[in-house]
């Protein structure tokens, strides 16, 4: 106590010598999970309850291990309802009775009261997510002494509008003081707060809220200690920005406002997050007697009707991310180096924007500020029934005053899916000095059209309308669909429609949490909250990568370098106001170590760094890149783009169009005396049917490697599997060294295999011509799961593809050990299972001991089975996914070659419903084409 009064007493020191008085903080609780602090706890029911022990403040109490769980979609009938009583000390100085003291709360679950000295302070407040606060004075506190903070918290408030708007959502119930607690101590007279509004031609009106407490009683002389309020606009550093603003207050008032005009000033917008601070000082007769500072942009947002959202006056397409304040360890009690580490990864996926259904800390738009991401900020209320007005006013009164002056903030959500109270709306307007527009999410307000989760032909109809469209919820993510799949297809329709203004994916994380009822597994409510991008503690999963490119401001539409490449890329500038010159660029040559090498390596030739070409935004140009004459030596061209801030904000690779050739050993190839179909190349023995030609096995060193049946062709529309004929013919021939096993089929479908002495094994294939518009179509062989241990590949990856998710992966060289990992259940590694893009050669280590290599230039290779359970959209506890998020993949096989790629679906849409590239279509030809094994 000794080293808390005396920090105190050199705080308002320092303050009091070089400045005015402004607002201290002293902190009863830690500022989050890392720094918590005991406080004594009584817990009611469930867990740990009905003895007096000790809980970290802030903490979710179910995370310390006290009562229980519940999702929001729990029956709200058996939902749990426990309380949770706090006592903790304080001391309040004797100098403090000149002084305005405040308690505060910034978040507590979800209905509070307190009681000091035992005595009942103020009314209960009502809501979760935002602050609250108590004045604490002689009428309910002992000067000089300590006093005894008791809070009461009920996880299920007494309103039932407010239980089911808080607690009855698509996320995780949590109770308890999560947010830090405070003592906020001002001089007797100060400001209470501001309302900024800043804009882009330098005009900006401030609002001042001061409270001077001056005798008013009945019969009193009027005291005047505040009579001028005096503003000035500084950079972060400090300095000033044009002349000091004031004006007189007569004795006291509840608002000055405040007019002034900053000649030129640096806008805020996502590219440039430009800053300034405000000082506003209240003086009497000159003397300062407090102030208060605070941050702000200059930067005028505009919704324009059947047009679409323009920033600083130029249009502006939101990127968007739905995020959840949640920590898997802690609930909802965050870190700030938490919320700005996810900002950070947000910012370098390209996005934009974030929404939240629940209010953020204000960490978190600290760093959306000054990293550059606009954010949209809800009254948290899913669904019906909507909050009760009175409780429902004072929410969006905190709401309003908590966020209005961060620039970040574009547009206020009231609720969400049809969770809206009418009767508030007009309060966000009276509230906000900007005035800014007010959306109902999923539905039409205000000149908005925010409806969810539309399937490819709806999207294209509204954005072929007339109603500014902005999905505030799209392509709704689930393991491993949603957010890459079918953005492409959407982004390039939004892209170019007149009245389109972007869009906001959910979500950005699996809310997986740390069950401490269940030794800590994680839990994501079956497939519940298992939605996100990123997993639980930020693992980054493929969609990531996916969206990363596809909302890149620097585009380089080339899928492989064209023939005649000597160093010139095409390039598309997609910023809203950055000259691709401001940008920087470094590129490097590569060379990859061959198959069957122990240890794979990447080796840079050489490399370069550059700055970019002077191509404006919305225009395109080209990259001109001063390669070495040797240039085409190189296996691989890298080349990295990062803003003018110097943040790397995309990565691409591509292939240098040489052929390398395969690694075998001459060995003699021998036929089976017995039987010619069976062929001995080295160690390794290769059987094949002799009616159909198909292989049958392949034994090396006396041990099945488990690769067999094939080639068979697997195919199918979204209706049923098809089956192809069996009439094949083969027949065996030796020539030049090399045994030949020719098979050919009555509908003109053939393959041939070629055992070579170069210790090869080719096969060239050639199926009829299917007329069918196929949701996949594959050439495949068996190979089991138990027969697979690790795999590394040169091609597209460390990610798996699908037909309308393309993107994100690069070439390179990969590997990966055996995992049967299904997104959103398991985080931390790329799945094992699945479609890998544009490989040369793939060599997977067998359990055999042996190592097959498959040599297929440019090739889709489909590795094993990926788990595609289907189940129920609500089933709980299982790894199953919902009825959308699934695939159409070949029924049998472990080892294919695609020709055409299945789709993967979201949680309310199935692929053929997200676009083109995720719709079944013809494959024009023969499916042909060839592939070469080797088996050390």
């Amino acid at each position: 106590m000794k080293k808390w009064m005396i920090g105190l007493v050199a705080n308002l020191v320092v303050v009091s010598v070089f400045g005015a008085p402004s607002a201290e903080r002293i902190y009863l609780s830690g500022k989050g999970p890392s720094d918590a602090v005991e406080w004594d706890f009584f817990c009611s029911k469930g867990r740990k309850s009905g003895e007096w022990t000790k809980i970290q403040v802030p903490s979710n109490w179910e995370q310390q291990g006290f009562g229980n769980y519940n999702y929001g979609h729990d029956d709200p009938a058996t939902k749990h309802d426990e309380t949770g009583t706090y006592r903790t000390t304080f001391m309040v100085p004797k100098d403090w009775e000149e002084k305005h003291v405040r308690l505060v709360f910034e978040g507590s679950m979800t209905e509070t009261s307190i009681k000091i000295n035992g005595k009942t302070v103020g009314a209960p407040n009502h809501g979760g997510y935002l602050p609250f606060r108590y004045i604490l004075d002689k009428t309910n506190v002992k000067y000089g002494e300590e006093n005894m903070l008791e809070v009461l918290v009920k996880k299920k408030p007494d309103n039932s509008s407010l239980d089911q708007a808080e607690r009855k959502g698509d996320y995780w119930v949590f109770g308890g003081i999560y947010r830090p607690v405070f003592l906020e101590v001002q001089p007797k007279d100060f400001v209470n707060r501001l309302a900024i509004d800043a804009r882009a031609d330098g005009s900006m009106r401030l609002d001042v809220f001061p409270q001077v407490q001056r005798k008013t009683n009945f019969r009193e002389e009027s005291e005047t200690t505040v009579d001028e309020v005096v503003a000035q606009v500084q950079t972060l550093e400090g300095v000033d920005v044009g002349a000091p603003i004031s004006a007189a207050i007569h004795g006291a008032t509840g608002r000055v406002r405040l007019k002034a005009t900053i000649k030129n000033p640096k806008l805020w917008s996502p590219e440039y997050p430009t800053l300034y601070q405000v000082k506003v000082t209240l003086k009497n007769n000159g003397a300062p007697v407090s102030e208060k500072t605070e941050r702000f942009g200059f930067r005028t947002f505009e919704m324009r009707p059947e047009d679409g959202f323009y920033l600083n006056g130029k249009r502006i397409l939101v990127q968007g991310i739905n995020r959840n304040v949640f920590d898997p360890q802690h609930g909802r009690a965050v870190d700030a180096e938490k919320v700005w580490a996810d900002a950070r990864a947000i910012k370098a996926m390209n996005v934009n924007l974030v929404r939240s259904h629940m209010p953020p800390t204000t960490e978190f738009m600290e760093a959306c500020e000054e990293l550059g991401l606009m954010v949209i900020t809800e009254l948290c209320n899913w669904h019906n029934p909507y909050i009760d007005t009175p409780i429902a006013r004072n929410i969006a009164y905190e709401l309003v005053m908590k966020y209005q002056n961060y620039p970040s903030v574009i547009l206020w959500a009231n609720g969400n899916e049809n969770g809206f109270n009418l009767e508030i709306d007009e309060l966000y307007h009276l509230y906000d000095l900007q005035d800014r527009p007010v959306i109902h999410p999923w539905s039409y307000f205000e000149g908005i059209d925010t409806k969810h989760y539309p399937s490819y032909n709806m999207l294209n109809k509204k954005l072929n309308g007339s109603v500014v469209y902005l999905p505030t919820e799209f392509l709704h993510g689930l393991y491993d669909g949603g957010h890459g799949a079918g953005l492409e297809d959407f982004w390039s329709a939004m892209s170019q429609s007149p009245v389109s203004a972007g869009g906001v994916l959910w979500c950005w994380g699996d809310a997986a949490i740390a069950r401490t009822d269940k030794d800590g597994k994680l839990d994501t409510d079956g497939n519940h909250s298992a939605d996100g991008i990123v997993g639980p503690n930020g693992e980054k999963e493929a969609s990531y990568y996916s969206v990363r490119e596809i909302w890149s401001p620097v585009q380089i539409p080339a899928d492989q370098l064209p023939e005649n490449f000597k160093g010139k890329l095409p390039i598309v500038n997609r910023y809203y106001e950055t000259r691709l010159d401001e940008c920087s660029f470094e590129w490097r040559l590569v060379n990859y170590s061959a198959p069957f090498n122990t240890k794979p390596e990447t080796t840079v030739r050489t490399e370069g760094k550059l700055k970019g070409p002077k191509v404006k935004p919305g225009q395109t140009g080209a990259l001109e890149l001063p390669l070495p004459n040797d240039w085409n030596k190189a296996d691989a061209l890298e080349l990295t783009a990062s803003s003018s801030a110097g943040v790397e904000i995309m990565k691409w690779s591509w292939k240098i169009g040489h052929d390398k050739a395969a690694v075998a050993e001459s060995t003699k190839v021998k036929q089976a005396a017995d039987n010619p179909f069976k062929v001995k190349l080295g160690n390794t023995v290769w059987s094949f049917s002799p009616k159909t030609g198909q292989l049958m096995s392949c034994v090396v060193n006396g041990k099945k490697s488990g690769l067999g049946n094939g080639p068979v062709l697997y195919a199918g529309t979204l209706d049923k599997v098809l089956k192809f004929s069996k009439d094949w013919k083969a027949e065996v021939s030796q020539k030049a060294g090399a045994v030949i096993v020719k098979s050919t089929n009555a509908d003109g479908s053939s393959f041939k295999w070629t055992l070579s002495n170069e210790g090869t094994v080719a096969l060239d294939y050639s199926f009829a011509t299917l007329t069918n518009e196929l949701a996949y179509c594959a050439v495949g062989f068996d190979l089991a799961d138990d027969d697979v241990v690790s795999k590394r590949w040169l091609g597209q990856g460390p990610y798996r593809i699908w037909g309308n998710r393309l993107r994100g992966p690069q070439f390179g060289l990969w590997e990966n050990d055996f995992n049967d990992h299904i997104t959103g259940v398991n985080w931390g590694e790329p799945e094992f299972k699945g479609i890998f893009g544009n490989v040369e050669w793939m060599e997977l280590n067998l359990n055999s001991g042996a190592s097959l290599l498959v040599d297929a230039e440019d090739a889709a290779i489909g590795v094993l089975q990926p788990s595609n359970a289907k189940g129920d959209r609500n089933r709980k506890n299982t790894p199953t996914s919902p009825i959308h998020a699934w695939w159409h993949y070949p029924e049998a096989g472990g080892l294919h070659l695609f020709h055409k790629l299945p789709g993967t679906g979201t949680k309310f849409a199935n692929a053929e419903d997200l676009g083109p590239q995720g719709e079944p279509s013809v494959i024009s030809g023969p499916i042909s084409g060839r592939v070469i094994f080797q088996v050390k």
